[in-house]
Parts: structure tokens; sequence; C-alpha cells
């Protein structure tokens, strides 16, 4: 290992800034700042990734080459010391992790006060924003003994070669009570905001519980947030440390990196950019006042294109759905390359006629359109819906017995088999759309109206609040199972409109579902249907039989209904907060329907009269329908209408499983159409806790990113890091 050299000369900042090597003909350098109790060692091997930058440490007294100077122990003196040798001689930029972030941002704006040139880009990582929010009582005025006893508490046993030297031990603790000290003891003094961008690099454990996103307040450049997976050190992982310098490497090399700030009056010169990732897909929303104003923005993306995440925003955390632009574009990309040749596209779209969000309405699909390990991908490049999924699948273990994890990882012939089957299917759909649905409005798309197609109607009450989740998948998980129990019949789906179909009827075959105004589909026993079947052939319209294993809707469920109706009236029923569609009436739900039990314990008999559904949401006025559910089956049907309106928008949440597209690819394309439709997009819920990957019925090996804290070198440990 090399030696790690110190620059001299009050040019080069002295004993204060360290380096491994000199490197003169470096395009910029890089200054960081360290975590309590920390010195600069672990960051200045950054330089082995970041080839054309110097990257430094600032040496803070108390520590390493510096150990026997007294330590600091207010910011003040951090930020005067800092200021005093600080003399760079080309382009800069800071990195701070933890406590050093607060001090990189300090001293920033320490630089803006004096007048001196600041640094081009502040990174922070796994650093809460100012004002601080401390509670407890405070950690550096403690005993010796009790600071210790502290520190070991919250953070892990000191490694046993310190413990076991008495002026080893007493060294460490100066240091710790030091640097415990800056930060409990710093007061955050408000004042303009800083002119330079800002990105914030955080592990999924902890994005929440530091409020990374209020750094966003700071600054009037571009904002930027950027997820990695793990803990409080996430870069210590050698893939996401990659990630994290290939996104300094970029921004650094950037020729004009950030966006301009808007005017003191607040409109945006260039209009708005946001940037996002989601797992190993990265997108990039621009918006604007005018198609010379999107151009403009398109041209300053591409120049400034510097990673996959971030967003502009003068004084907040940005939501777009607070910017009607009506000028919007969307692109997609694996890497930065692919977003920048998309850019490259002069694909200008209309503008929107209105200012105002779009009028989404959801729709939710029944059993037939489940598919193997459905959500799945989904769950390990998203957390915001990994997190409600999860919770569902806890929620259906507890209150009705089955863990659906190992069927739904599942890739065996047993695992497809089993999905297949009522009693798995039915809950499974349930979870998967109410997730979709959840995620949706975490996004920013709040709907103005809800559709479900039979069991998806019990998804819309949830979500209105007829049903509480866990009293809603007890009851679908007991639906599914009397309708398993039911005897076995065939659906037939039919290309007729309903008033047609009467001749048919006489055989002995029931009405299911009325999916459109010529699509219909028949149920029964198998003689019947067979019946039916050389009927339609003779008349040369030939029917196609479902893949299930029951005659859903028909007369062969009148067994389950009395014991479906006693279920529901244990269960509390509320009237909507939210307008849905009966799809045992085809009109909007009254309250007096959904709180009364015979009203679900009917519908798992009655016709499912989807098509008059869409007629009464259609004369709502949506701008858009968004399917809510494994598939593309519904917004097929749909797009077939005469009657649909050619200026709506029918688009599905997850693309078609047979196709080419991944689900979380399927799922941002649709976020791009809804995007460039005017709806809201609040990039901070596609990052979010991160759960356990899906798996077998004890679930995964543990949290996604997370590491054991053993006992480490003095370095490791970090008393500025939030208390687990």
């Amino acid at each position: 290992m090399e030696k790690t050299s110190r620059r001299t000369g009050a040019s080069r900042g002295g004993r204060w800034i360290v380096a491994r090597r000199h490197r003169p003909d470096a395009a910029a350098d890089l200054f960081c700042f360290t975590h309590a109790g920390g010195s600069p060692g672990e960051y200045l091997r950054f330089e082995e990734e970041l080839p054309e930058i110097q990257v430094s440490g600032v040496q803070l007294p108390g520590r390493a080459s510096r150990l026997n100077e007294p330590p600091l122990t207010s910011m003040a003196s951090v930020v005067d010391a800092v200021l005093e040798v600080l003399r760079p001689e080309r382009p800069f930029a800071f990195f701070g992790h933890s406590l050093g972030g607060l001090v990189a941002f300090e001293v920033a704006r320490a630089l803006r006060d004096a007048g001196r040139e600041p640094p081009r880009q502040l990174f922070l990582s796994s650093s809460s924003p100012p004002p601080l929010d401390r509670g407890g009582q405070p950690v550096h005025t403690l005993s010796d003994d009790m600071l210790l006893a502290e520190i070991e508490r919250r953070w892990g046993e000191l490694p046993a070669e310190i413990r076991a030297h008495p002026r080893l031990l007493q060294m460490a603790l100066g240091v710790f009570r030091a640097d415990i000290t800056i930060y409990e003891t710093y007061r955050y003094q408000p004042g303009p905001l800083l002119d330079i961008p800002v990105t914030v690099f955080v592990g999924d454990l902890e994005r929440d519980k530091l409020r990374v996103a209020e750094w966003s307040a700071h600054t009037s450049r571009a904002f930027e947030l950027f997820g990695l997976v793990g803990g409080h050190f996430p870069f210590r992982d050698a893939e996401q440390r990659r990630l994290m310098l290939e996104q300094i490497r970029h921004v650094m090399a950037a020729p004009e990196p950030g966006l301009r700030p808007r005017n003191a009056e607040g409109d945006c010169h260039d209009g708005v950019a946001i940037w996002g990732r989601m797992g190993s897909h990265r997108l990039l929303a621009l918006a604007a006042e005018s198609a010379e104003g999107l151009e403009e923005a398109v041209r300053r993306g591409r120049a400034g294109l510097t990673g996959p995440v971030g967003a502009a925003a003068p004084d907040a955390a940005p939501s777009a759905g607070d910017m009607p632009l009506p000028y919007r574009r969307l692109v997609l990309g694996g890497d930065l390359g692919t977003l920048v040749d998309a850019l490259a596209e002069p694909a200008i779209p209309a503008p929107r006629k209105t200012a105002e969000r779009p009028r989404v309405a959801l729709v939710f699909p029944g059993q037939g359109a489940q598919y193997a390990r459905m959500g799945f991908a989904l769950c390990q490049e998203l957390p915001s819906f990994a997190e409600e999924f999860e919770h569902g699948l806890d929620l259906l273990r507890e209150v009705a017995g089955p863990d659906l994890r190992a069927v739904l990882a599942g890739t065996g012939e047993e695992d497809v088999e089993a999905l297949r089957q009522t009693v798995v299917a039915q809950p499974a759909i349930f979870l998967l759309e109410y997730a979709l649905a959840s995620t949706w409005q975490k996004l920013g798309v709040e709907p103005v109206a809800m559709i479900g197609h039979s069991l998806g109607e019990y998804v819309a009450a949830t979500l209105a609040g007829v049903m509480t989740l866990p009293d809603a998948l007890e009851f679908v998980s007991l639906r599914a199972r009397l309708m398993q129990q039911a005897p076995t019949g065939v659906m037939l789906a039919v290309p007729l409109a309903e008033e047609r179909l009467a001749p048919y009827l006489e055989l002995g075959a029931d009405l299911a579902t009325v999916n459109a105004p010529s699509s219909c589909v028949l149920a029964g026993s198998e003689r019947d249907i067979v019946r039916i079947e050389a009927r339609l052939a003779a008349a040369g319209t030939p029917g196609q039989r479902l893949r299930v294993s029951h005659a859903f809707h028909s007369r062969l469920m009148e067994g389950c209904v009395e014991q479906l109706r006693a279920a529901a009236a244990r269960l509390t029923l509320r009237p909507p907060t939210r307008r849905f569609v009966s799809c045992i009436t085809g009109r909007w739900i009254t309250a007096q329907e959904a709180t009364d039990p015979d009203y679900w314990a009917r519908h798992m008999r009655e016709t499912v009269r989807f098509s008059d559904a869409v007629s009464t949401v259609l004369a709502s006025s949506p701008d858009v329908l968004l399917e809510c559910g494994p598939g593309q089956s519904l917004t097929s049907l749909l797009k077939r209408r005469p009657d649909l309106p050619a200026n709506l928008l029918a688009v599905s949440s997850l693309p078609h499983p047979g196709g080419r597209i991944s689900e979380p690819a399927g799922l941002l394309a649709t976020l791009g159409k809804l995007w460039e439709a005017g709806a809201p997009l609040d990039l901070a819920a596609l990052t979010g806790p991160a759960l356990r990957p899906m798996s077998g019925p004890h679930g995964g090996p543990g949290q996604r990113g997370a590491h054991p804290r053993a006992a480490r070198r003095l370095l490791d440990h970090d008393p500025d890091r939030p208390e687990r």
C-alpha cells in the first residue's frame, strides 16, 4: 500500500490536506471530510476509481499524523481552520460523509460568504441536513466510562487492541468526545441558499431516518438524491462504491453540471428537469412552458447529464405535480449513454391543453390475469412497491394462514400450477393490485375513480376505505376457498353483444361477464358449455374457453353465497371515501350498497357488468385509464371499445408477461406516459426502505444490503450515525 503523503506549502494546506499521491495534471480536486471519529484514509482510496481527479482528505487534529495535537471541538473552529489552509488551484468539489457532510456544507457557505470561489459541487453521504433534531441527553459531557459505554452501546465494541491499551483508549475517547461535541453543539444559522448543485448519497436502510431529501432546501441549483443499497457506509461494498464514484466522476467531468435556478419571481429559465433511478433503470423527465424552452432543457440536459438521480428545486424536494408546465418529455435508459442518445432524438411531445393534472381512473383486473413470478422483479428494484407487497404477504399469513412467497418466487411447474388455483390466485392478485395502486399514489397519482373487474372490485373497495386491508385479505381468502370448493365448470368467451345471447342462455349456462359491447363470457357445467359451443360453431361465431377451473359468476357458485354472507356480516363496512363503480350494477356504488353484507355475498354470483362500469367512468371524462394488475388484459379490451375518446390514454402498469420488457421497465414506461400527459412525478418514491427479497416461505436471507457490524478499526466507528 502506498504511503499517504502530506501536501506541503500554504497553497496545499500543509498538514491539514493529505493525499496518497500528488497529481499535478488532475482535472479537478475532490476534498473529503470524514465522519466523526474517522481519518481520511478510507476516502483517499477513492482515487483508485477516479484517475482524473486529485482526491485529498481534510485531516483534523487529534488523530493519525496529528495525534499529538489537541482536537477541535466546535464547528466554527473547524470551518475557520479549513478556510485558512484551503487554496485550490483548479476546479474542486467537496465530499462529506455523515458529520463530514455538515462540515463540507458549512465550509462551502463560508467560502461564499468570504467572497471566495465555492466548490462546483457538494457531494454529501449519509448526512442529515440542518437544522438537526438531536433529542435525548448530550453525550459529549459524559464521564469517560459512561462515554465508552454509550459509544459501544450505539456502535459496537471498540477494537480489542485499543481497549487493552490505556493510552490508545484515552486518545480514542478524546477524538470521539471532540467530534460528538462538534455535532451536538452545532447550531445552524439560516442564510442564502447555496448556488451550487448538491448530490446526496444514501443507503436505502437509512434514507427516511436521515431526512436526506430535505437537503434540497439548501440549494438553488440542481439537487440529486442518489440511492445506494446498504446502511451507514454503503460505499464499503465494492459495487455500491463503484456506483457512487461513477456518479461523482460524471458530475465532475460535466461542463455544466446541474440546472439554472429559478429567477426571483419563481419562474424556471429552462423548465424543470428531474432525474430518477429505479434499480438498473434510469430516467430523465423534462418540462417547460414552451417548445423552445423544452428544446433548451433537452440541450442542457445532454450537456450536464451526470447521473441517474436528481431533481431541480429552488427550496424543497420537488413534486413535479406542483409544476404544471405543458411541454413535457421523459426518456429512459439502462445507462447514461442511452439517456444521452435518447435526448438526441428530435421528439417534442405536443403540449397539454390545460395546466390541470390529468384525471386518472384505476382499473383492477380479476382472476385469470396472474402469471408466474408476478411482482418478483418489481420487488427487487422498487422498494416502495416491495414495502407494500411484503406487508400484504405478512398480513395474509397472519389473518388467513397461507404464505405465498414460495409460490410467487417459484419457477417450477408445481408453482405455476399452484398459481392457477383459485385459492392461491385470488389473494395473490389482490395483493399485487393493492401494492401497485399504493405505489402509484406514492408516486403522486391520485385516482379520481376506480373500476374493479370481479375480484378487482375488492381492491377498489379497500382503497376506498370500505374494508380494512386485514379484513379484505381474510374475506378474499375465504371467498377463494369457497369458490375452489364449488363444483367445477367452464367459462367461455363469446364475441357477441348481450342482447344476442338469449338463445345460448336457454341451453343452461349463465351470463358471467359483459366485458365490452360485443364481448361476453358464459359460464356453466361442461355439458352446458359443450352444447353452446356446438351452436356457436354452427352460427360461425365460435367461442374461446378461459383457463379457469370453475364457472365463476354462475349458478354453480350459489352454494357459497350463504357462507360468504355470514362472513361479510362480521366485517366492519364503511361508506367509500373514494368513488368506484359497482361491477354488479355498472353504476357508481352507493354507501348503502358498500355497507350491505348481502352485496358482497352476491358479488361472486352476479353478472360482472364491466362494460357498463367503463361507460359510467367514461361519462365522468377521465384523461387516463390506468390498469393496476398483472399484464395488459383490460387495457387491450379498453382500447377496442368504439366509444373510447381519441384523447383518452389507456395504459397498463405492467407489461405483457410474455413480452421482452421487464416489470420495472414496463412500469417506468407507463410512468413516462403519465408524466408527458401532465401527471405529477415524485421520484423520491422510486427509492425507499429496503425489504428482504421475495423468497421462500420463511423470507430471505435478511435485509438487502445489510451487513453485520462487528468490532472494527477506530476509523469505522461513527458517533454521529443515528441510533437504531
